[in-house]
């Protein structure tokens, strides 16, 4: 087992299992907020978010019921790429008395429910204040999808088949908790937990020893001490007790424990308690059966599960702009008017033509959550009506069909201003005889640096004029263009453009049609900043 594992992102924590393990997560809260998971379809979401706001109605009046005073407040979730929608119900008033002075108390229940690529997602929390929806709101902006067993590559908290990237809202907590089980040992079970923010207790060492001073001497007769002490793990200090208890039943079961203490105001350490058991009963209420791993082999997995624990290394923070969409419908996709649009990109409808025009285009943009719309047919004018400047207008019986011709996030607009352009290195016989870095898609290469593949690469300033532009090998990417605002009276009260340094990503390979022989010089092939032909 031990030769095959696989890495388990746990909150900010990693962790090399088996790779039969079956994993699973529980305990989940990020700043009060209690979240879940729930792999599921668009239609089914909305139709459980319809029935939970009309269970919340049926309950406005039941003083039995943890839904007490119906919603008061229900809205769409305006985060980009997500639907969802955000509760605010069961307000409660009270108040305590200091004193002879009454404190008057009023909370609420929030939940803010979304979905995106196949997967739902709820925060929700009572007896909060109203405020705590936005809170749950700015958090699902910093949501990032990934696969069950992905390993994401920005700093944040890792959740069930997600991560909240840095950087996050100021919060107070982080909960998490791994569970893990062995197909072929059904009486081993494994438990690793993150808990941040909390008070710190007494220590493990210290609560064994309370309990070896409480126990009958029968009882410790029957336990054994295989390791005690404390126990440094990657850097992170921690404690460790390793006991193999004799059971009444006379069978032999196994119990191993390792636990920091961690830090109240630091949520890259949390208290982390890894924690493994052996001889479970099958049967809820069972005796307990004999360990199904002999003692070495036992010691050898938890040795090799517990040293594998670290903190995740954060690099720098995201850049801004916006999250990058997840995968979703392949181009040709079809969608009707009235339907929520499945993907955010441009959309050509079937109407029009012989003359009639559509009233924004026969290609829209449309984003993800917004609902299709129906074509707005525009007839040719009658002399008549263009004397009398009438644009008739109609729409067709049957619901517009669309189709997906494009998957670019934003909209493409054009730029008249002249962009920063590449420039050449140096010495380009390095670049033509092969010695640049390799580079694969979604490459990252900052302002100034060389060109490692021809392509189409992406500006990193999500305010920049550039967009995606082609770049030759071996050229050295420019500096973003960006167009300063104007100011009183429309005009600008400096330069009309700036250049300042960014990100290029790798979007696509592209050559061009002909590569200079080795040695040559590079201003005698493609241009650095043409894009070569398209088939």
């Amino acid at each position: 087992m031990v030769e095959n594992m696989k890495t388990v992102c746990v909150g900010r924590y990693l962790v090399d299992v088996p790779a039969e393990a079956k994993v699973g997560f529980s305990g989940s809260m990020l700043d009060g907020f209690d979240f879940v998971t729930t792999e599921e379809s668009e239609s089914a979401f909305h139709e459980r978010i319809i029935a939970r706001e009309a269970d919340i109605e049926a309950h406005r009046h039941d003083t039995d019921s943890d839904t007490e005073g119906g919603v008061e407040t229900a809205r769409d979730l305006r985060v980009p790429g997500m639907v969802g929608r955000t509760l605010i119900y069961g307000r409660s008033r009270g108040y305590l008395m200091d004193g002879e002075r009454r404190v008057y108390l009023e909370s609420v229940s929030v939940e803010v429910h979304a979905h995106i690529n196949g997967l739902s997602f709820s925060l929700s929390a009572k007896s909060t204040e109203e405020t705590s929806a936005k809170e749950a709101e700015a958090l699902f902006a910093r949501l990032h999808i990934r696969g069950k067993d992905e390993v994401p590559a920005a700093p944040g908290f890792c959740v069930p088949r997600a991560v909240f990237v840095e950087p996050l809202p100021s919060h107070k907590n982080e909960h998490i908790v791994m569970h893990l089980g062995l197909p072929d040992h059904p009486d081993l079970s494994l438990t690793l937990a993150s808990i941040a923010g909390s008070r710190p207790g007494p220590s493990l060492l210290a609560r064994i020893a309370q309990t070896d001073a409480t126990t009958s001497a029968d009882v410790l007769l029957r336990i054994t001490k295989l390791r005690a002490g404390r126990r440094s793990i990657n850097g992170v200090d921690g404690e460790e007790v390793l006991l193999r208890a004799r059971e009444f039943n006379f069978t032999t079961t196994y119990g191993f424990n390792w636990e920091t203490l961690g830090a109240t105001d630091d949520p890259t350490l949390p208290l982390l308690s890894l924690e493994l058991r052996t001889g479970i009963n099958e049967r809820t209420g069972g005796k307990p059966v004999d360990t199904s791993l002999h003692e070495d082999a036992l010691l050898e997995l938890w040795n090799s599960i517990a040293s594998s624990i670290r903190l995740r290394k954060s690099g720098p923070p995201p850049r801004p702009g916006p999250l990058p969409e997840p995968q979703g419908p392949t181009l040709g996709t079809m969608a009707t008017a009235r339907e929520v649009c499945p993907q955010s990109g441009w959309w050509r409808c079937t109407e029009g033509g012989n003359g009639v025009r559509v009233h924004g285009g026969q290609v829209q943009y449309v984003r993800k959550g917004e609902r299709m719309p129906q074509a707005l047919l525009l007839p040719r004018q009658t002399l008549w009506q263009k004397l009398k400047r009438i644009q008739p207008s109609a729409e067709s019986t049957q619901p517009t069909a669309w189709t997906l011709v494009d998957k670019r996030l934003r909209p493409r607009t054009p730029t008249t201003v002249a962009l920063a352009p590449a420039a050449e290195p140096p010495s380009s016989a390095d670049i033509v005889n092969g010695t640049a870095r390799p580079a694969v898609l979604g490459s990252y290469v900052r302002t100034g640096e060389i060109c490692p593949a021809s392509g189409w690469w992406r500006c990193d300033e999500p305010t920049a004029l550039d967009g995606t532009r082609w770049f030759a090998q071996g050229s050295v990417l420019p500096a973003a263009t960006l167009q300063v605002p104007a100011g009183v009276f429309a005009k600008s009260v400096g330069p009309e453009l700036i250049h300042r340094r960014s990100g290029w990503q790798l979007m696509r390979h592209a050559e061009p049609a002909s590569l200079p022989q080795a040695g040559s010089p590079l201003s005698n092939s493609v241009p650095v900043d043409e894009s070569p032909g398209l088939a």
